[in-house]
């Protein structure tokens, strides 16, 4: 075999192997993509789920005695009343006459 015969073999093993990473380096990232669709999806499913059963939780019609969930009860009564607290104070600020302050101002 020549010096050529062997630099074109060379180069051609080396282009193979450029082709097969880079074919595999899309693959990672298609599956990547993928993972990340599906992990999206789930945590829609996951919410619906919360969606649905959480107002039974409020009511109390469904009871469920772990901790978690009843801290996170607790968390989203603290943080409804924050937000009725926001909204009261956004309809003041819409309410109160130009050049005035509106009452309150938490």
């Amino acid at each position: 075999m020549t010096f050529f015969d062997r630099f074109r073999e060379s180069v051609k093993e080396t282009a193979a192997a450029a082709t097969e990473a880079t074919n595999k380096l899309a693959r990672r990232a298609q599956l990547e993509i993928k993972e990340s669709r599906l992990q999206a999806r789930v945590r829609r499913e996951k919410t619906a789920i919360g969606e649905a059963i959480y107002p039974l939780l409020a009511s109390g019609d469904l009871q469920i005695d772990l901790a978690e969930v009843q801290t996170a009860l607790a968390r989203i009564e603290v943080l409804n009343e924050q937000l009725a607290e926001n909204a009261a104070e956004l309809d003041a600020l819409a309410t109160a006459p130009p050049g005035k302050p509106p009452l309150g101002g938490g």
